[in-house]
């Protein structure tokens, strides 16, 4: 009986003012201090380990749509990045523009496996799948081209000979890797407007950000290593990358935090 008590004055009320907490509240209105929603339901290593509980008795079965995406999408599009660096200097105008024009076009093309259903209905990553998936290639050309203005604005803000505003583009460059973990996964399974989708992930993003920002840290960790494994472990650290961010997605809609922002504002119906 005791610990029941313990239980319900740690989900219900606030540890530090004792204010009372609803269910899914991820801070203290009162005092801003975070609520266990923030530190277990949405703790970036318990999503990580979970996942890995749950993929690793599958994970043989992505295995051939791995090997497709590596040769097929991710090999040929770093040759293409690469390319405009040899024919003109590194620091160059054209470059720049070049390479951003050809993320805008080859980039929604790694972000189409999103759209793949890994682990909430236990779906399996296939090339079949990857081709009928691309019908939603105009949905992730807006998130990339979303991407793309951000970080063109973020470069011509703080392009100066001051060092400072280079740390701040970094900050500036983290701080937005992180709000977005849901962005892709958001705009296919809701199918909403795009910009409505960042207003969404941003207001989110001001509670959950650090524990994206850490998926985003230990995602790219283990993909590092499983390239340095002579790149045979990407076989399974890409389809693994893809169920964590599914999979945090799939916590926070649970948790009904996208619901909660988009009832605070007017709805913003996509034109057609």
């Amino acid at each position: 009986m005791k610990k029941s008590k313990k239980k319900v004055r740690k989900e219900l009320v606030c540890e530090k003012c004792l204010k009372d907490l609803q269910p899914n509240q991820l801070y203290c209105y009162e005092c801003g201090q975070p609520t266990a929603v923030l530190s277990e339901e949405l703790s970036a290593k318990k999503n990580w380990v979970e996942t890995w509980g749950d993929y690793k008795q599958r994970k043989g079965e992505n295995y051939p749509f791995a090997i497709f995406f590596i040769f097929i999408i991710l090999i040929p599009q770093i040759f293409i990045i690469l390319l405009p660096k040899l024919v003109f200097s590194s620091e160059s105008t054209n470059t720049y523009l070049i390479n951003n024009l050809i993320y805008l076009f080859t980039l929604p093309l790694i972000f189409t496996p999103f759209a793949t259903p890994l682990m909430a209905e236990k779906a399996k990553l296939t090339i079949r799948k990857y081709f009928q998936d691309l019908k939603h290639y105009p949905r992730m050309f807006l998130f990339v081209l979303i991407n793309l203005v951000y970080f063109f604005l973020l470069k011509m803000i703080t392009s100066s000979v001051d060092p400072i505003l280079n740390l701040v583009r970094l900050i500036m460059v983290l701080y937005w890797l992180a709000i977005i973990v849901p962005y892709p996964h958001l705009l296919l399974r809701k199918k909403i407007n795009p910009l409505q989708g960042l207003i969404i992930v941003y207001k989110v993003g001001k509670e959950t950000r650090w524990q994206q920002f850490f998926t985003y840290i230990y995602l790219f960790v283990i993909n590092i290593l499983g390239l340095a494994a002579l790149g045979i472990g990407l076989l399974v650290t890409i389809p693994y990358s893809i169920a964590v961010l599914e999979r945090y997605y799939l916590q926070m809609d649970k948790l009904d935090l996208f619901e909660q922002v988009q009832a605070s504002k007017p709805q913003v119906t996509e034109s057609k």
